[in-house]
């Protein structure tokens, strides 16, 4: 028993839509000296995440108010639950997208006001979802279908080295207008990433270990292997910024072998990039990849991994990095315009908003069916 309802419904990964989306704006940005009309299209779609922010989280705080049950449901799901984490790190990209390209209309000690906000609404959510989803997977008492487990799990761990791309502009600003702040707001971001890496490895383990003993995912989860990309893209960023503002306060004599270690890590999101792109060629050519909220997995890790290398470009200049650095922004770019025209017509139509009532004891004898996919709504539909 299926019905529709916007709120009721909301799937958690909504979020994904303005991680993407003000991804692809940062990355526009960036281009503008190269490519022109990078500058227009980053104030666009910068705009466009930035409303649909507020759009998203409206009613994804009424639903929290007046459909909790609903809300809870989804929270303890082993797949729609890695995807409340969304919501801090949406508000991490909203404070990167007044960084960097709303800070000219914007006085710089409002826009510290803002982004410190910011870093510390995402620290709070991070954190609460980060114990909250881990302890579910440990106080689990039946062991996990294979389907259930895949790269949807990093999603707390990623979410926690996400924090670097707002901590480290708060840190910049941090040292210019309140310095003795400045290790503190270093020390958190540092164990923030710590907290983040060290998980990806443990979780990022047990995925590998379902994918060597089992059968590929269903067609419907192959996009949460596009969130092993962010992992490689967030670190390699978090060094390099990390290291650069550690030198500024004098804790670093030289920012050359970081750079070389985020050089590292960037190459194994090459290796990353191929084999996500050979599962999903197979996928496709088996029987496709149904379009569902699951598909903006492959957008904001590849916005990521995309940031990253144009930083990996800025510090070693060379056809290389700047050739393959475009290369994966044409690429983001046409998976974006596929993924979020999908995304408006399955809003338009309902189709997104689709999911199963909680049903009261008795209805629960005539509804059998329906206490069977009492799952809510997950971005990626189980079958």
């Amino acid at each position: 028993m299926l019905e529709r309802h916007p709120i009721k419904y909301l799937a958690p990964a909504w979020f994904a839509v303005i991680m993407g989306t003000g991804g692809l704006a940062n990355i526009f940005f960036l281009w503008q000296n190269s490519f022109p009309l990078g500058h227009f299209l980053g104030i666009a779609l910068a705009a466009l995440a930035d409303i649909l922010y507020f759009c998203v989280l409206i009613p994804w705080v009424i639903r929290w108010l007046k459909y909790f049950p609903y809300a809870y449901r989804d929270l303890n799901h082993p797949l729609a639950g890695n995807f409340f984490v969304t919501m801090p790190v949406a508000t991490v990209i909203f404070g990167t997208n007044i960084y960097l390209i709303w800070s000219k209309y914007l006085s710089e000690t409002l826009i510290y006001s803002l982004i410190f906000t910011f870093w510390v609404i995402a620290i709070i959510g991070v954190t609460f979802f980060t114990f909250y989803t881990t302890f579910r997977m440990m106080r689990v008492e039946e062991t996990p279908r294979p389907e259930m487990i895949n790269f949807s799990w990093i999603m707390a761990p990623i979410a926690n080295m996400a924090v670097s791309l707002i901590g480290n502009p708060v840190l910049e600003l941090t040292m210019k207008l309140h310095s003795s702040w400045s290790v503190s707001v270093l020390l958190m971001n540092t164990a923030l990433f710590g907290i983040g890496f060290f998980l990806f490895i443990f979780i990022s383990a047990i995925v590998f270990v379902r994918l060597a003993n089992h059968p590929l995912p269903p067609a419907d989860t192959i996009p949460s292997f596009g969130i092993f990309l962010s992992a490689v893209g967030l670190a390699v960023s978090a060094i390099i910024d990390a290291s650069k503002n550690a030198q500024e306060l004098g804790l670093l004599a030289s920012t050359d072998l970081a750079n070389l270690i985020a050089v590292v890590i960037w190459g194994f999101g090459a290796w990353i990039v191929g084999i996500i792109t050979i599962i999903s060629v197979h996928q496709l050519r088996k029987g496709g990849i149904p379009f569902s909220m699951g598909w903006w997995a492959y957008i904001f890790p590849l916005a990521a991994y995309t940031l990253c290398s144009q930083k990996i470009a800025a510090v070693f200049i060379t056809p290389l990095t700047t050739g393959y650095t475009a290369l994966l922004t044409v690429l983001l770019a046409v998976l974006w315009v596929y993924t979020f025209a999908n995304t408006a017509r399955g809003a338009v139509s309902g189709k997104l908003f689709v999911g199963t009532p909680i049903l009261k004891d008795s209805q629960r004898e005539k509804y059998p069916s329906a206490c069977k996919a009492d799952y809510g709504q997950s971005a990626f539909p189980l079958k």
